[in-house]
C-alpha cells in the first residue's frame, strides 16, 4: 500500500499508458509533464489540494474543477479536474491489513479512456489520474483530463444551432439529421463494444461543428462505464431512454428519433426484436418522466 508518505514509482495500474510521477501516487502523459511541473501540479498532494482555478461542482464525495495549465512556451491550456474523497468500510479495511486500494473513481475512468479510444470511440484526452489510500481509511484519488476547446454539450447545441420546431413545424434540417445519425452511430458501436454508460444524457455528448453540417462528437464522463459480456439488454434500455429523455422536445421530432432508432440498429425496415427493444426503451421513459418529469 501507499500510504501518505513518499512512495516510489510504480507501474501505472489503469494501464493507460501514463508514466508515473516521482511520488508514485500520479500517472501523467510525458506530454504535459512540463505543464504540469510550471503549474505546479506534478505530485498527488499538489493536484488534490489545488485551489487556484474554478470549482464548477463541490459535492460530499468529489467536487469538479477547471483549471488552466501554464507552460514556459506554450499558451495556457484547459484541463478539467475531478477530485474524489470517500471513507468506506470496505477502504478502512484495506488500509488495515495494508492492501492496494483496489479500483478508485480516478482509475476507473482513466481505464475506461484508454479501452474506449481503443476501441475507436472519440473521448477526452487523458492527461493525468493518481490515487492514495491513507491509514485512517480516506481513499483519494483524481482523473485530469483536457479541456474540449470548442466543443458545445449537444443539450446547449441544440436549442443555439436548430430552431425550435413551434416556429417551423414542417421544416426539416438536414444537418440535424446528420448530428442525430451521427450520436446513433457513436451509441451503437459503444454498445457493440461490450460498454454502457449509466449516464448516457445528451449533456455527455460534446459536439464541435467544424463547417455546415460537419460534427465531432466525444463522449465524457467515463466515470460509471461498465464492460459486459452478459445481461446487457437492461443497461442498454437504460442508456437509450436517458438519451430519449435529455433530447430536448422544442428541436428533436418524433421522426428524428425514428431515424436514430434506425441507425442505431442499422436496418431500414424494424423488426419484431427491434419494435420490442423500442416499446422497452419507451416504458423506461414513461417511468423517468412520472419520476422526473419531462426532459428539456
Amino acid at each position: 500500500m501507499i500510504d501518505s508518505e513518499q512512495g516510489t514509482p510504480t507501474a501505472d495500474p489503469a494501464g493507460a499508458g501514463l508514466e508515473p510521477a516521482e511520488d508514485g501516487r500520479m500517472w501523467l502523459d510525458r506530454r504535459y509533464r512540463g505543464a504540469l511541473v510550471a503549474s505546479g501540479l506534478k505530485e498527488f498532494d499538489a493536484v488534490m489540494g489545488i485551489s487556484e482555478g474554478r470549482c464548477l461542482r463541490a459535492l460530499k464525495d468529489r467536487e469538479n474543477w477547471r483549471l488552466e495549465l501554464h507552460h514556459p512556451h506554450h499558451t495556457p491550456r484547459g484541463a478539467f479536474l475531478k477530485k474524489h474523497h470517500i471513507r468506506t468500510w470496505t477502504s478502512w479495511l484495506r488500509a488495515r491489513i495494508g492492501a492496494e486500494p483496489g479500483d478508485t473513481a480516478g482509475r476507473v475512468e482513466a481505464r475506461n479512456v484508454r479501452r474506449l479510444t481503443a476501441d475507436g470511440i472519440a473521448v477526452m484526452g487523458l492527461i493525468a489520474y493518481g490515487e492514495q489510500l491513507h491509514r485512517n481509511g480516506r481513499l483519494e484519488s483524481f482523473v485530469l483530463t483536457e479541456e474540449l476547446t470548442g466543443y458545445t454539450p449537444l443539450d446547449h447545441l441544440l436549442p443555439k444551432r436548430f430552431p425550435p420546431l413551434s416556429e417551423y413545424p414542417q421544416r426539416r434540417d438536414r444537418d440535424l439529421r446528420t448530428l442525430v445519425r451521427q450520436i446513433a452511430q457513436i451509441a451503437r458501436r459503444f454498445h457493440e463494444s461490450g460498454y454502457n454508460h449509466r449516464d448516457l444524457y445528451c449533456g455527455h455528448f460534446f459536439v464541435k461543428e467544424g463547417a455546415p453540417g460537419s460534427f465531432d462528437i466525444k463522449l465524457i464522463d467515463l466515470q460509471r462505464v461498465q464492460h459486459r459480456r452478459h445481461f446487457r439488454r437492461r443497461w442498454i434500455v437504460k442508456d437509450l431512454a436517458q438519451l430519449a429523455w435529455s433530447a430536448s422536445r422544442e428541436h428533436i421530432r418524433c421522426s428524428d428519433r425514428m431515424a436514430f432508432m434506425r441507425e442505431y440498429l442499422g436496418v431500414k425496415k424494424l423488426s419484431a426484436a427491434d419494435k420490442r427493444l423500442i416499446r422497452a426503451v419507451l416504458a423506461r421513459l414513461a417511468r423517468m418522466e412520472r419520476k422526473l418529469g419531462y426532459g428539456p
